[in-house]
């Protein structure tokens, strides 16, 4: 899709979506992530999406080794993020839901605080040990 198109998605007969691409913004060199903008009926959506294709994204992730710190605890595909930052959390409460072998992993906090960084989005791939989020 190129910024400005439009497209329409039929949900189920009856039920159309009209989606436009506003933005694309230019990737972070930290992580590779950057925002996507678009509309949907005309609300305004920004998803972060990693892009593979940076050089932020293609180094290793740093791993989870603090007592605050939440890591993955096996490979596989993070398929959803419960929190955001700055969000408070009690210790094992889910923060996130992590994909592997066909099989969903609930990730529990490890201690109560502050979510005081996130670094997956839905979608990425992690390795065991991988830092998702950081607890203060």
């Amino acid at each position: 899709m190129m910024v400005g198109e439009e497209v329409e998605v039929q949900l189920e007969p009856g039920r159309m979506l009209l989606v436009k691409l506003l933005s694309i913004q230019e990737a972070s060199e930290t992580d590779g992530t950057r925002t996507v903008i678009f509309e949907v009926n005309g609300e305004q959506w920004y998803i972060p999406v990693t892009d593979l294709s940076t050089e932020g994204a293609s180094a290793a992730r740093e791993k989870a080794k603090g007592p605050g710190d939440v890591g993955s605890p096996m490979p596989g595909v993070v398929v959803d993020v419960k929190v955001k930052l700055g969000s408070e959390v009690e210790e094992g409460e889910t923060v996130a839901v992590l994909s592997a072998m066909k099989m969903e992993t609930s990730i529990p906090a490890t201690k109560s605080g502050t979510i005081k960084k996130l670094v997956v989005n839905v979608g990425d791939k992690v390795d065991g040990d991988d830092l998702l989020m950081e607890i203060e």
